[in-house]
């Protein structure tokens, strides 16, 4: 599968998701109108930006568009927000992505929340760990308000017991809109082991 996307990506002329120029799944222009966003609380959660704009267009386009070249530009994004923690002093021993169920991922032909953690992992060094698995499919956040987000992700993520145990751990996922998924994941990961955790996404709701 990875081959094959590698050669469609090849293939395809990259036309920006933001603003439909040729030449980089996401420009630089583009990429400048992102303002980090950061939301501190029991689960600190750090985006490249509001999920607006030509950042919403992009995540759409890689969720829904089937253009996994993105994962590369958007992941670059999200490992910037990454290591600005890490210059600050913030310690990180493992990248995880906060994983599709599997049939979604099959009709999707990829997982773009391991495609992006890949992505962020390259850029910062930092080993990447497939540690979460999501047991329940559910129904698409997307089609649900906030109560009904909650019920739906809940209990929807399991991990090996003991597979993160003492690390500190970055979740990565596309878009944080409730935070009801990545506070299940960010559960999962707990009950695993992990030491501390926070959470890192391409976009995040206001």
């Amino acid at each position: 599968m990875e081959l094959a996307l590698a050669v469609r990506d090849v293939l395809l002329v990259p036309r920006c998701a933001g603003c439909g120029e040729p030449g980089s799944w996401f420009c630089v222009p583009c990429r400048v109108q992102c303002e980090p966003v950061a939301h501190d609380g029991r689960l600190p959660i750090r985006a490249a930006g509001a999920h607006a704009g030509p950042l919403r267009a992009a995540v759409r386009r890689l969720k829904y568009g089937g253009e996994a070249g993105l994962a590369e530009d958007l992941g670059a994004l999200v490992a910037l927000e990454l290591a600005r923690d890490l210059a600050r002093g913030v310690t990180v021993d493992a990248v995880v992505p906060v994983p599709l169920h599997r049939s979604r991922a099959s009709a999707r032909g990829y997982d773009q929340a391991f495609l992006l953690a890949h992505a962020v992992a390259a850029r910062t060094g930092l080993p990447l760990r497939t540690a979460l698995h999501r047991i329940r499919g559910g129904r698409p956040q997307v089609e649900l308000d906030r109560v009904a987000r909650a019920a739906n992700i809940r209990g929807a993520f399991v991990a090996e017991a003991g597979s993160l145990r003492g690390l500190r751990v970055a979740l990565v996922d596309d878009v944080a809109t409730t935070g009801a998924t990545l506070m299940d994941a960010a559960a999962a990961a707990r009950a695993a082991g992990a030491r501390t955790i926070r959470a890192y996404v391409v976009a995040v709701e206001e």
